[in-house]
């Protein structure tokens, strides 16, 4: 059993505090708004009023927020994450490789980091399914692992970092499949094609594990968000952004990226990122 403090309790980090706080870890939480963090005071974690507070005495600090500023912002500062002064700082938000480096640099003697981007979405969260792709060294990892198998299966990437290169290479890879699928809807819509016809097919093709995941979503047209669209196209921008980096141009990824953006422009941006295939199937032909 350890001490843990969860920071960041949006569609992620409430699951991840509650699955912690049920295999018998003490979970104290916080968020930058106070209602998310009382809602689970039931849920046998105790509540604190600040990032700082949340981490005293804290073996592991789990910061699962939307983007790097945001990460930034919680862990720093007098009343951050770091000044709480906990052991390791499980940090498992999609950043870029580049963010998790500069982020340690911050940090002050004695706090340690671990780079650990999850794969996967609420209902893994919720049952402890989820993928957590590990960097850092030998002893941090050691340090945190039993807080890290509370959650799921642990994939031991190597150094500081190499975890969000990890994350940003599945997410240009599998991303691009979202969009494809939307404009394969919207063409079928063109040529008439049964839904149900379709889908069921494409249940056979290499797609097939997203349209099983989303299809309830698109035969309903409604999308609660599992993983939000707005934050699909800030994982593009970064594979983009960390490939230009390095020489490469990600041509679909940043085709996916441009659709994301033109329905989160159109207000869609907190539902589903499955609701791209609605947007893109009622888009005409623009």
């Amino acid at each position: 059993m350890k001490t843990v403090a969860v920071c960041g309790l949006g569609l992620m980090g409430a699951p991840v505090a509650v699955r912690l706080a049920e295999t018998g870890h003490r979970v104290r939480v916080w968020d930058r708004n106070p209602a998310k963090a009382t809602a689970l005071s039931g849920s046998g974690v105790s509540v604190a009023p600040t990032p700082a507070a949340a981490c005293t005495e804290a073996e592991v600090a789990v910061v699962l927020l939307s983007d790097f500023t945001a990460v930034r912002s919680v862990v720093g500062g007098p009343d951050g994450i770091a000044a709480g002064r906990p052991l390791v700082i499980a940090q498992m938000s999609t950043i870029a490789p580049h963010e998790s480096l500069a982020l340690a640099g911050e940090l002050p003697p004695g706090v340690r980091l671990l780079d650990a981007p999850v794969t996967g979405s609420v209902p893994h969260a919720t049952a402890g399914q989820l993928r957590l792709l590990v960097g850092g060294d030998d002893e941090t990892y050691a340090a945190a692992l039993p807080v890290l198998e509370a959650l799921g299966s642990v994939v031991r990437c190597g150094p500081l970092g190499a975890a969000s290169a990890l994350k940003c290479v599945l997410n240009a890879c599998v991303s691009p499949m979202v969009a494809l699928l939307a404009e394969g809807l919207a063409l079928a819509d063109r040529l008439d094609l049964d839904q149900d016809l379709l889908l069921d097919e494409l249940e056979r093709t290499r797609v097939g594990p997203l349209v099983v995941r989303k299809r309830t979503m698109i035969e309903s047209g409604d999308f609660p968000a599992d993983s939000r669209l707005k934050l699909f196209a800030k994982d593009m921008e970064i594979a983009e952004a960390t490939a230009a980096a390095h020489g490469l141009r990600m041509r679909l990824a940043g085709e996916a990226r441009l659709l994301a953006a033109e329905a989160v422009t159109a207000g869609l941006g907190d539902l589903d990122y499955a609701v791209l295939t609605s947007h893109v199937r009622g888009r005409g032909t623009s």
